[in-house]
């Protein structure tokens, strides 16, 4: 078995122009050990329009580890229109995931899940969905996968002697700090990007961020009819 876990996203646009990026994971760590450019454009460096969330200093890192890892798509992006339609085809090694949809749609899906591996402190956490990565989720998809990944994560943490946090106020917390991160990234994407792409892509991201701490204080209630039929009482049975 290969040490590395690899997802591919190949966006196909009806002018017959094509663009493949192909994301190389640590398959034990979740993070994105790909090559990276020797000259990294100045946008990514730590200081310009840093994350007021962001602990890391630039006299350890000079670069934003998101911004770094995400150079070669926002510069593919950059000419791009957010509704220009494309065929987007992801590929992971247990199967293939494929829809016509927007360019800003499969690179909100591309963006976040390189958001979450590229090493920022703050997104980190949510490399478990990467794992079991799953692009163009929908919001209601997505509460639930994060949810259940973090009630998992707290069962483990129970396990191994810690104190777990049932209340999901962590969570909130953690998709809070997402968000800052996330609005203060769109301003890195704006200096990049003549086009809107890249930019719309985050928006969607940073929606999501938003719904998640409202979802949570309103004790998920949107997701309640899925566990229906565990409340059905089982009739008895004749004999």
């Amino acid at each position: 078995m290969s040490d590395t876990y690899e997802i591919t996203y190949t966006f196909a646009f009806d002018n017959g122009d094509k663009r493949t990026f192909t994301i190389h994971l640590d398959r034990h760590t979740l993070a994105d050990v790909g090559p990276l450019s020797d000259a990294p454009p100045e946008w990514t460096a730590l200081d310009f329009a840093k994350c007021p969330n962001c602990p890391l200093s630039s006299q350890q890192v000079s670069c934003c580890p998101a911004a770094v890892r995400l150079a070669e798509v926002v510069k593919v992006f950059a000419q791009t229109v957010s509704y220009e339609k494309a065929n987007v085809e992801v590929k992971v090694p247990e199967r293939t995931y494929s829809k016509q949809t927007s360019a800003q749609s499969g690179l909100s899906s591309l963006i976040g899940m390189q958001m979450a591996v590229c090493g920022c402190p703050v997104t980190a956490k949510l490399r478990p969905l990467v794992r079991l990565h799953l692009p163009f989720a929908s919001g209601e998809e997505t509460i639930f996968r994060a949810v259940g990944m973090y009630l998992l994560g707290q069962y483990l943490e129970a396990h191994a002697g810690g104190t777990p946090d049932w209340s999901l106020k962590g969570l909130a917390e953690l998709y809070v700090e997402i968000g800052r991160t996330n609005r203060a990234f769109a301003k890195r994407l704006r200096a990049a990007a003549e086009k809107d792409a890249n930019v719309n892509a985050l928006t969607v991201l940073d929606t999501f961020a938003k719904v998640m701490p409202d979802s949570i204080d309103g004790r998920l209630d949107e997701l309640r009819y899925l566990f229906t039929s565990w409340k059905e009482t089982p009739k008895p049975t004749a004999g």
